[in-house]
């Protein structure tokens, strides 16, 4: 039975999923999760042309708190890293979704030079959990004239089938939302 329960415990440590345990321990001490060593997220940044229209939108229908708004410095590495150029004035904001993720969302406010709307390839966008409003958000984008990408069905291996829909900022940034399962359709008579 010791070489059985020895044997259980390397294939699982082969598979990555949980710290090796002396065979003779392995029967009264649980396994505990393998140390994660790679890196963590912090946030996502979307550069806006007007910080305020922005953040009726993430603190409006996504829900999103506003943790503060910054002047950044001539010296910003924004600057760099964004290829702005410097006689542009920046702002930055930061929001939370709740007390878990705080602080993983950014907006970058630039102003005083043209900032050309994203066209073409899209080439990131924010997926979010519309955690039931998902129709709410849709309409309050359509409402405010922002291009809205037809939704369709979503199949996951683990929470059913779902919907996915995307719209478009005013500067042309990917907002990706999905909600599971597809609410049932409303009686609207």
């Amino acid at each position: 039975m010791r070489h059985i329960l020895a044997l259980a415990a390397a294939i699982v440590v082969a598979a990555g999923g949980c710290a090796a345990t002396p065979a003779s321990t392995a029967a009264t001490q649980p396994m505990v999760p393998a140390a994660y060593d790679g890196t963590n997220f912090k946030r996502q940044l979307y550069v806006v042309t007007d910080m305020e229209r922005a953040l009726r939108l993430w603190t409006g229908p996504l829900g999103m708190t506003a943790t503060g708004i910054t002047n950044s410095q001539p010296t910003s590495y924004s600057y760099d890293v964004f290829n702005i150029p410097r006689e542009a004035r920046l702002r930055f904001a930061t929001l939370s979704a709740g007390p878990f993720q705080e602080r993983t969302f950014a907006l970058l406010e630039v102003t005083g030079v043209p900032v050309p709307r994203q066209t073409g390839i899209r080439p990131t966008g924010a997926v979010i959990n519309a955690n039931g409003k998902l129709d709410a958000i849709i309409a309050w984008a359509t409402a405010e004239g922002l291009t809205v990408i037809p939704a369709r069905e979503l199949r996951s291996a683990t929470q059913g089938v779902g919907i996915e829909q995307a719209f478009l900022d005013w500067d042309g940034n990917v907002i990706v939302l999905y909600q599971f399962p597809i609410p049932a359709p409303v009686n609207r008579n």
